[in-house]
C-alpha cells in the first residue's frame, strides 16, 4: 500500500527581527466574495470585514519584508501580527451591494439581515471589542457595481469613503486544480494564469507556516511567473492543510479618516491547498 510522501521535518521555528514601528493609525474594511460552480448549481459567499487599529511608537514587529520586483517575501514570527488597539469606527452602512435574502443572514453577525431594497444599505455594527464581520451564504456584487462606506463614527472619526468599483470573479486557468493542485517543486518557476477579469490587480500569494510570497500584476496581463528563487524560501509541506495557494483580483480605495489611514477593497478570491515539496 501507498503511504504517500513521508513527512518532512521542518527544523526550528524561524525566529526574526523586524524592528521597530509605529506611531499610526490603520483601517481596513474589506468585501471578499468567492462564487464557484458545483455542477449546475452556482455556490456563492460573501464576508465583510473591518478593523480599525492604532500602533504606538516603538511597537516591536514580529515581521521582515523585502520586495523583489513585482513580489514581496513576508517572513514572521510564530505571532505574526503587530499589537495595537482596536478601535471603533462606528456603525458602518455599505451602499451599492445586493440586498441580503431573507435566509441568507443567519450568519451575519452584526449585519441587519433583513430583506433589503434594491440600493439600501447593509448595516455592519462593530461588536464591543470594536471589530466588524459578517458572512453570508450568497452574492452581494456583480463586477462594476459602485460601492460606498459611510461611519457614524465613535473612536474614528465619522467619514464617507470615496467610490469603489467592485472586480469580476477571476477564473483561474493555470494551474488546473481539479481535482487537487499538483505539489509545488521550490526549484522551478510557477506559472500562473487567469481570466475573465480586467482593472483590476490580480495577487498570487504562496504561504506556508511563517513564510509567504506574494506577487502582483495587473488583471490584463493575464499570467504571472513566481521565481523559483522566493520559492525556495518557502516552508516545505509537514502535513495536511499548512500551505496555500491564494489568487485574487482586487479593487481598492484609499483615504483619510482623521489621523486613519483607511483602505476599502472589494476582492474574488480563489483559495486552494497546496503541497511544497523539499
Amino acid at each position: 500500500m501507498d503511504a504517500g510522501r513521508p513527512l518532512v521535518d521542518a527544523g526550528e521555528p524561524r525566529v526574526v527581527d523586524g524592528g521597530l514601528v509605529g506611531p499610526f493609525a490603520q483601517g481596513l474594511i474589506v468585501i471578499s466574495q468567492v462564487v464557484r460552480e458545483d455542477g449546475p448549481r452556482t455556490i456563492a459567499s460573501t464576508t465583510v470585514t473591518a478593523r480599525f487599529v492604532e500602533v504606538a511608537a516603538g511597537t516591536p514587529s514580529p515581521c521582515v519584508e523585502r520586495v523583489e520586483g513585482a513580489c514581496r517575501v513576508r517572513v514572521c514570527n510564530r505571532s505574526g501580527s503587530v499589537a495595537g488597539a482596536t478601535v471603533s469606527p462606528g456603525v458602518l452602512e455599505l451602499e451599492g451591494l445586493l440586498p441580503v435574502a431573507v435566509d441568507g443572514g443567519r450568519d451575519a453577525g452584526g449585519a441587519d439581515a433583513g430583506a433589503l431594497d434594491a440600493g439600501s444599505a447593509l448595516t455592519l455594527v462593530p461588536d464591543d471589542a470594536g471589530l466588524g464581520s459578517l458572512s453570508v451564504p450568497q452574492r452581494l456584487f456583480f463586477g462594476g457595481a459602485q460601492v460606498t462606506v459611510r461611519s457614524s463614527g465613535a473612536g474614528v472619526p465619522a467619514f464617507t469613503s470615496p467610490v469603489l468599483e467592485t472586480p469580476a470573479q477571476l477564473t483561474l486557468s493555470v494551474p488546473r486544480c481539479m481535482p487537487t493542485c499538483a505539489p509545488v517543486p521550490r526549484d522551478v518557476p510557477l506559472r500562473v494564469a487567469w481570466a475573465n477579469v480586467s482593472g483590476a490587480d490580480v495577487l498570487v500569494q504562496l504561504s506556508t507556516p511563517q513564510v509567504s510570497v506574494t506577487c502582483q500584476a495587473p488583471a490584463e496581463q493575464a499570467v504571472l511567473e513566481v521565481p523559483a528563487a522566493l520559492l525556495a524560501e518557502l516552508t516545505p509541506t509537514v502535513g495536511p492543510g499548512d500551505a496555500t495557494l491564494l489568487v485574487l483580483a482586487r479593487r481598492a480605495v484609499h483615504f483619510d479618516a482623521g489621523a486613519f489611514d483607511v483602505t476599502l477593497s472589494a476582492e474574488t478570491p480563489t483559495l486552494l491547498p497546496i503541497e511544497v515539496l523539499p
